[in-house]
């Protein structure tokens, strides 16, 4: 659970304050005698349920996780406007249950307008690019293995949702993959690779359709540098167009790249942790 919120603490932190600033403005405008203390530890309060409310959101329904960000900026919006207009007088009970209405009609605004048909069209005009790098406690050529497609067996590529590889008949370069998705659905791409020097630097162009329908193209590369024996440095790269304006802002709340990260991590631990890694055995390290 831990993993999760460090990993998607840019959604939580999006939900979770907007709905304690949310509360707080909407006790602000019902006038109840509370100190600045008491503000203080209300909001923290608030924080720490609204956060035990997202992890439930995503772990129930982890397909709507788009939600928790919009309903955040929707609640720091409608929490934005009270302040507002409690300069002007008072405001009380009919203004409280209007803000609440509000909150729920910015969210759906929001949430149309980012998955709507011109938003589809605006995306598809936008290039999104993301990086990672950071420190890998295991050899250069393990992370080749399991990061590059076609390495290894399907099963063993580190997102853990590779169904199928199959090389082309035509061109030695391409390949054809499948990405399993929620219940029957999969994303399928064409891989055509640029530049492989195993283990030090991969590129690939990708093309094919996600998981929801939807045709995206762009390129993915993979550096590593060997620190020594046990360890190296990686840096990814990743453009992608095709998505929604949507789709784009919850790739960026996903912190996608972090993610195959931490898999990455993960199934090298559980493959290679007797001999490498943080937690190799103890014979290992003397030898």
């Amino acid at each position: 659970m831990l993993a999760l919120l460090l990993r998607h603490y840019r959604r939580f932190a999006m939900f979770s304050g907007g709905l304690a600033l949310f509360g707080i403005a909407e006790l602000s405008i019902l006038e109840f005698e509370i100190s600045t203390i008491g503000y203080i530890g209300l909001f923290v309060g608030a924080l720490v349920i609204s956060t035990i409310v997202g992890l439930g959101i995503y772990k129930t329904v982890p397909r709507y996780r788009g939600f928790l960000e919009i309903s955040g900026m929707s609640a720091i919006l409608t929490a934005a406007a009270l302040f507002y207009l409690g300069k002007f007088g008072e405001m009380g009970t009919f203004f409280a249950i209007c803000a609440i209405a509000l909150l729920g009609a910015l969210t759906a605004l929001i949430w149309k307008g980012l998955h709507g048909r011109y938003a589809h069209k605006i995306g598809t005009e936008t290039t999104w690019r993301d990086r990672y790098s950071g420190h890998i406690p295991y050899p250069a050529r393990l992370v080749w293995r399991h990061v590059v497609p076609g390495a290894a067996e399907p099963s063993d590529h580190c997102t853990g949702m590779m169904a199928r590889y199959d090389e082309d008949d035509e061109d030695e370069d391409t390949v054809h993959v499948t990405f399993k998705g929620r219940k029957d659905r999969a994303a399928v791409y064409a891989l055509t690779f640029l530049e492989r020097d195993h283990p030090s630097s991969c590129r690939f162009f990708f093309q094919g359709t996600e998981a929801d329908g939807t045709f995206v193209d762009g390129t993915f590369s993979l550096q590593t540098t060997t620190l020594d024996r046990d360890s190296c440095f990686i840096s990814c790269v990743e453009e992608r167009a095709g998505m929604s304006i949507g789709r784009l802002l919850e790739r960026w709340f996903d912190d996608a790249l972090g993610y195959q990260h931490d898999r990455l991590l993960e199934i090298l631990e559980k493959r290679y942790g007797d001999t490498y890694g943080p937690n190799k055995s103890t014979m290992m390290s003397a030898e």
